[in-house]
């Protein structure tokens, strides 16, 4: 599916698709790290069932999005907004998964007047905070510390995942997956169907190489460059129970510091399986809130 491209402001393209119903109540989608748009495919069939429409798109640097080595993440709030005015969205939800969680809560406070509703999917949290990373796995506490003090010390991973990639994306997948847990393994085993959607959402995420990846990292690692008690939009954090890459205490401290935040913890998932798993129950928040909002109007 080719994707579309938005002209943005300062002249950079923003790459684009829509997953679900096209006509739905629409969602943007933040992916994960390394990720693209094409992420959102996992659950497009999900959002066409719920009549959502998911808005996902590249983040600087990434598939075909036009690279900003400046960017901050609180800045993906404007190209958001850009998007939504061209697509006529004048209320939107926000659904961040894994490291899209800190652009998605970027989003959420600051454009809280059109934002109606914010879920995390295994999203990530602060990162700059020790006590509440404990349990993650070793390799991402190692590639994230060294992103903090430059990003190109975590070039040499990069590289290396980059070329696995695009050279064989499910043999990559098959072995990132010794990285996951059984909950995540048991579900690309037994759906066949969603190894390519991941594999290839994975490979569109290194398109143009490593730079775009190697400044998210760091950006993921630094503070966020907002409070998390200044997000005063209804949110939904689904954490998952057996998840190496966003641990329970992340989950915990999010939902505990945003004030309108619901915790649901999911004992038997892992950090991909939750996305799949969860997104129903997440759907099912969405439009409650959505109805909500309208009934006020």
């Amino acid at each position: 599916m080719p994707a579309n491209s938005l002209r943005l402001r300062d002249g950079r393209s923003l790459a684009f698709e829509l997953f679900g119903d096209k006509n739905g109540a629409p969602v943007f989608f933040f992916h994960g790290f390394p990720g693209s748009r094409l992420q959102a495919g996992l659950v497009s069939k999900q959002a066409q069932n719920f009549g959502l429409c998911l808005v996902a798109f590249d983040r600087p640097g990434f598939g075909k999005s036009s690279p900003h080595p400046s960017r901050t993440v609180v800045g993906v709030a404007r190209d958001v907004a850009d998007l939504a005015n061209e697509l006529g969205h004048e209320r939107f939800g926000l659904l961040g998964v894994s490291c899209g969680g800190p652009y998605a809560m970027a989003c959420a406070k600051e454009l809280s007047t059109r934002v109606i509703h914010l879920g995390l999917l295994g999203g990530v949290g602060p990162m700059d905070i020790p006590a509440i990373r404990q349990g993650q796995l070793i390799p991402l506490r190692i590639m994230f510390s060294l992103a903090r003090i430059n990003r190109w010390l975590v070039s040499p991973l990069l590289a290396i995942d980059r070329v696995m990639f695009l050279s064989n994306p499910r043999k990559a997948v098959d072995s990132l997956s010794k990285l996951l847990s059984i909950p995540d393994q048991i579900m690309l085993k037994e759906h066949p169907e969603l190894v390519d959607t991941f594999a290839e959402g994975l490979a569109e995420a290194y398109r143009q190489g490593i730079s775009g990846p190697a400044t998210e990292a760091r950006l993921v690692a630094l503070p966020h460059g907002y409070s998390l008690g200044d997000i005063k939009i209804p949110t939904d954090v689904f954490q998952a129970g057996q998840d190496g890459h966003v641990p329970q205490r992340m989950g915990e401290f999010v939902s505990q510091n945003i004030p309108d935040a619901s915790y649901h913890l999911l004992d038997e998932e892992g950090h991909l399986s939750i996305v799949i798993n969860a997104f129903e129950r997440y759907a099912t928040r969405f439009l409650a809130a959505l109805r909500h909002v309208e009934d006020e109007v």
